[in-house]
This record gives C-alpha cells, sequence and structure tokens, in this order.
C-alpha cells in the first residue's frame, strides 16, 4: 500500500493513487498539526492548541483521540498513526510528503545557484514549486497555532520564486522573467527582493523607465500599507537606475565545468543563521581568534537551547573564511538521518565534490580520502548540532590540518585538546538591544521591554520569536504581549512563531533523554517528571532523593545527567536550576504524561 501526504494546498492524503476521506475541518486540522512534524511526537496539549482557536471544550482531549481514531481507520495502516507520551506520531516515509520534497528541491536549488550553477538552480527550483497547488493547507481553519506554522511555509515558496528569478537572471533570460516577476510582486507587494529583481530584469531588456516606474509602484505600496521608505538595497538599485550604472548590465558568465572534475570547495560560509548578532561581541572576538590560533585546535561552542550557538559559529565563520583558501564546509547534523561520524564524512565529502558512488563506504577509508583532499589548502569546517564525542573524534582527530568549529549543547569534554567556549543567555541590556530591535523602536516601552525580556529568560531565540510575532501584531502593545508572556499556561505557545519555537527546542533535549537507557538517564527522566508535576525549578540532591525514593548518589547522577542535557543549570555546589521556559515545559510534559496514562 503507498501513501502519499499533500499540505502544499488543499490538505490531501492519497492510498493507491486514491483519495482517502479525511473528515471533518477539526480532523483536518489535527491532520495538518502532524503531518508539519513528521516522525515526531505531537504533544496532546499542542493538538488541542491546534484544533480549537477558541476556549478548547472540555471533551477536548476525548475528542483528540476520537480523532486519532477516526484517521487511523482511513489510512488502514494503524502502524503509521501511534499513541506515543506525550502524545501521537505519525510515521511519514522517504517520498510520501510534498513538503519535504520541497524543502529538498529548494536546498538544492539555492545550493546550485550558490556555486554559481544556474542552469542546475533553476531546474531544481521548478520542480519545488510544482509541488504547491495553493496555499499551504487552504481548507483547514487557521488557528493560532497552526496559523505561523503554514505561513512559514508559504515564506519558503516566496523564497523560492525570488531565487529562481535570480537564476534566470543569471541565465540571461530577462524578458522571459519580466511577466512572471509582474504576477509575483502583485501577489507579495511587500516583498522588496522581488521587486528589486523585476527592476533589473526591466532594465536589462532596456525599458529603464518601467524599471523606474517598478520602484515608484513599491514605494507607493510600502508607504501607504506600511507606512515604511524602501530599504537601502532597493533605493540603492533606484539610484544606480538613475545613473544607468554599468553595472547593472553585468551578468555574471558562468564558465562550462569538466564533468571530471570536482565542484570546487565553496569559498564562504553558509548563508544562513539571524542577519545580525547582537550582544555577542565578546564571545564573537574569542571565537575568531581561537579558529584563527596556530597550530589550530577544534573550537566547541556549547551552551543550552535557544541560547544562539549556530549564529554565533556562524558569524565567526565568514569572519574567519578569508584565512582559510581551501574553502568552508558546513554540516548540520539535525538534517542528516543517522547523524554518525560516517555520515557526516560522507556530507562532507559530498561537499567537496566527490560522487557518492566514488565515497569509501569504510569509515577509515572515508576519512584517508577527506585527508587527502584538504591537505593542500587549508579547510574550515563547521559541524552544527553535534549530540556527541562518537560523531567527531575519527574526523577530528585524523585532519590535522583543517580547522573544525562544532556546536552542541553538552559540552564534549572526552574530545581531546579541545577549546571550549560556553555561551549563555545575553545580558539584561544585550536582550533589551534586540527585543527592540525586532519589534520596532517607535514602540519601545522600556520598561516593558525589559519585562519582556526577562519572561523570554533573555534567551536569544525566544526574544526573536517575541519581536517577530510584536513586530506582525502591531495592534499589540508591548505591556498587552508582556502580560499574555506572563500566564504561564500559554507563554510557550506565544514563543512559537513559523517554525521557530522554544518548545521545540527544548524538545529536542527531552526526546534524546528518553532515547537513553542507562541508570542515570531513567532517574534523569523520572525527576524531570517529578520536578514538572510540582513546577519546581530548584533542587538539591537530598529533594531528588526524596522525589525519586532513592539514595543521594543517585539522586545526584540524575540531576547532573539533566544538567549534561542543558535541562537544568549548576547555581552552586549541590544546587541545580531550571530556567522558567525549561520549567513551563517539564509541567507541560507531565501533565501530557498523566493525560495519556
Amino acid at each position: 500500500m503507498n501513501l502519499r501526504f499533500r499540505l502544499l494546498g488543499p490538505i490531501e492524503v492519497r492510498r493507491d493513487d486514491r483519495p482517502v476521506p479525511l473528515g471533518s475541518p477539526k480532523q483536518r486540522a489535527l491532520l495538518t498539526a502532524l503531518l508539519l512534524e513528521p516522525n515526531r511526537v505531537v504533544s496532546i496539549d499542542r493538538l488541542v492548541m491546534a484544533v480549537w482557536d477558541e476556549e478548547p471544550p472540555r471533551s477536548a482531549v476525548a475528542n483528540v483521540r476520537t480523532y486519532v481514531n477516526r484517521l487511523r481507520r482511513a489510512l488502514e495502516d494503524g502502524d503509521r498513526l501511534t499513541a506515543r507520551p506525550p502524545g501521537y506520531v505519525l510515521a511519514v516515509r522517504a517520498g510520501e510528503l510534498d513538503v519535504t520534497e520541497f524543502a529538498d528541491a529548494l536546498r538544492q536549488g539555492k545550493k546550485a545557484l550558490s556555486a554559481g550553477q544556474p542552469e542546475a538552480a533553476l531546474r531544481h527550483l521548478s520542480a519545488a514549486l510544482t509541488c504547491w497547488r495553493g496555499a499551504p493547507a487552504e481548507d483547514v481553519p487557521r488557528t493560532a497555532a497552526l496559523g505561523p506554522r503554514l505561513d512559514a511555509l508559504a515564506e519558503q515558496r516566496c523564497l523560492a520564486l525570488e531565487a529562481r528569478a535570480e537564476a534566470r537572471l543569471t541565465l540571461g533570460e530577462h524578458a522571459d522573467a519580466v511577466p512572471e516577476l509582474r504576477e509575483m510582486v502583485a501577489a507579495h507587494p511587500t516583498r522588496e527582493r522581488l521587486w528589486g529583481t523585476l527592476m533589473l530584469a526591466l532594465y536589462r531588456t532596456g525599458d529603464s523607465a518601467a524599471a523606474l516606474s517598478a520602484y515608484g509602484q513599491a514605494r507607493t505600496f510600502l508607504a501607504e500599507e506600511l507606512g515604511v521608505e524602501p530599504g537601502p538595497e532597493l533605493a540603492g538599485l533606484h539610484r544606480s537606475v538613475l545613473n544607468r550604472d554599468p553595472a547593472l548590465l553585468a551578468v555574471p558568465v558562468v564558465p562550462a565545468r569538466d564533468p571530471s572534475q570536482p565542484v570546487p570547495v565553496p569559498k564562504a560560509a553558509p548563508a544562513s543563521g539571524p542577519g545580525c548578532l547582537v550582544g555577542r561581541d565578546p564571545e564573537l572576538e574569542d571565537l575568531v581568534a581561537a579558529i584563527a590560533a596556530s597550530p589550530p585546535r577544534p573550537v566547541a561552542v556549547h551552551g543550552p537551547a535557544g541560547v544562539g550557538k549556530s549564529a554565533l559559529a556562524l558569524h565567526a565563520v565568514r569572519a574567519a573564511a578569508p584565512d582559510f583558501p581551501g574553502g568552508v564546509l558546513h554540516v548540520d547534523l539535525r538534517s542528516l538521518p543517522r547523524p554518525g561520524a560516517y555520515e557526516t564524512l560522507a556530507r562532507l565529502l559530498s561537499l567537496l565534490g566527490l560522487p557518492g558512488d566514488r565515497i569509501a563506504p569504510d569509515l577509515d577509508d572515508a576519512v584517508l580520502q577527506f585527508r587527502t583532499a584538504t591537505e593542500v589548502k587549508r579547510v574550515l569546517v563547521l559541524i552544527d548540532n553535534a549530540t556527541g564525542e562518537g560523531q567527531l573524534r575519527p574526523l577530528i582527530g585524523a585532519c590535522p590540518g583543517c580547522q573544525f568549529v562544532v556546536t552542541s549543547r553538552a559540552v564534549l569534554a572526552a574530545l581531546d585538546d579541545v577549546v571550549h567556549l560556553p555561551l549563555a543567555p545575553l545580558t539584561d541590556d544585550a536582550a533589551y538591544e534586540l527585543l527592540s530591535g525586532l519589534c520596532g523602536r517607535d514602540r519601545v516601552d522600556p520598561e516593558q521591554v525589559r519585562r519582556v525580556a526577562r519572561l523570554c529568560d533573555n534567551l536569544p531565540l525566544a526574544l526573536r520569536i517575541a519581536g517577530k510575532r510584536l513586530a506582525v501584531r502591531r495592534e499589540w502593545t508591548l505591556a498587552a504581549f508582556a502580560d499574555m508572556l506572563a500566564d504561564e499556561e500559554h507563554r510557550l505557545d506565544l514563543l512559537t512563531c513559523g517554525d521557530l519555537s522554544v518548545r521545540g527546542a527544548l524538545d529536542l533535549d527531552y526526546q534524546a533523554l528518553r532515547q537513553c537507557e542507562g541508570t542515570a538517564d531513567g532517574s534523569a527522566l523520572a525527576l524531570f517528571h517529578r520536578l514538572g508535576e510540582r513546577g519546581v525549578a530548584d533542587c538539591r540532591s537530598a529533594i531528588a532523593a526524596e522525589l525519586l525514593g532513592c539514595d543521594r548518589r543517585t539522586a545526584w547522577a540524575a540531576l547532573g545527567r539533566l544538567a549534561d542535557l542543558r535541562l537544568m543549570k549548576p547555581v552552586a555546589p549541590d544546587h541545580y536550576r531550571m530556567n522558567d521556559l525549561t520549567r513551563l515545559y517539564a509541567m507541560e510534559i507531565a501533565r501530557t504524561t498523566a493525560a495519556s496514562i
């Protein structure tokens, strides 16, 4: 039996190419929530929030279970939708979900565009856009929980459209690009990058008047709808058109590549992550200095969920990139199905241009291939989101000519000769600066900005989500938003925006704890649940021993394991504490676990 799940348009499930009846709008909303997180546990509380925009009825949990049972019968595959505390998980296999196919094609298209391969980029990006049949899950009610997630998918579609237009201009297809660009700016008139691409396409067809007219339309719309002037890039393009700058006609020449030769190593750091780094100047300086040190020593940045490790590492790698003539390689281990040492090596070798059928199947041979490929020129390697030393040791120890930067939540203490750089939440002043810049300085109330920052635990992820939500919801005052955040029952729901989620970040640590099988892990999991049941943030070994009904040594080991996973932090000898957001997450887990028993 073949199943096909489709979210990029009206929600649809096909079994053996025949439509599966999906039932009521609320049942489809529940399926949408599960498909937005395939192969991951979605708690019952989050499913309730996805289904009911208003106050859920008392029977909400029972209704969710009814909807799940109906979906199971509709899918005719009992193993697909299973209960797993604290909720349910929908198993989706490779090639079954259009969202995954779109994301893969978009990633390949953007990668090809960055590598100077516009023809390949155009092919991949066009394939990505064919996955779309309309607005994401357009026949599902937009609840406060689902709306931002679906809006994030729509944003990715816009990025694909923009990248495809850029590929066409790089290939010189200016006239062919104009009609599609006009449709795109009509559908998305607030996207300045689209207006700029349209202006450039028009100018290169010889119609400078139309290019200037497009700028006037963009400026009028932005002023009337958003009350802002065009940004510096669009305004600069306007000046260049007025001055008939010859550089506007310069279309990059894409040289033909000998297919027998490997793809050149990228010469720039990855182009992902937040655009600005606030309040991290000392840490950035220390990290760049550690990267540039001679002889090279691996550098490991560690800290709790949402503290901004990846953003800091990306900025440091960009700053250090000119000193590495062999280029920069970036692997996010969360993107690998099985993120072991061999899989990491295989991804790095593919980035170096080695075809998959030429990558050695043995770990030691693959290490030798990588060492040979990087021994002539220095290469900077960023490995993001490591979870254990075993993923890294074979690679780091065997390639002394490379410089490695690693981010992880736990301290990778078992690695030899590593520079460890801890990352803590932002200072009060830095948190204020980040949040006020995101939500708009014209509406800043200093007391309320600091109040929101405290409720976000000064964590960059939470602050960025809060700032983005405030920037969009202009009708919310900072005081009103702070009051909403102060309601502990809904704080984690508010700290979700599109694919950014404090709850989702904490869930990774909790799932890592659940998947471990050691004695300390079992005790740590039980202790996390007990603390959540009581809503307690502070704990000592004596309290932990009482909660677990065990000896002090076992309790101490459980506390240490929670600290290793950054679900708690040591604040004094035999004294551990959760931050408020983790405490609220623990309370959610305790409630949903109790409800599922």
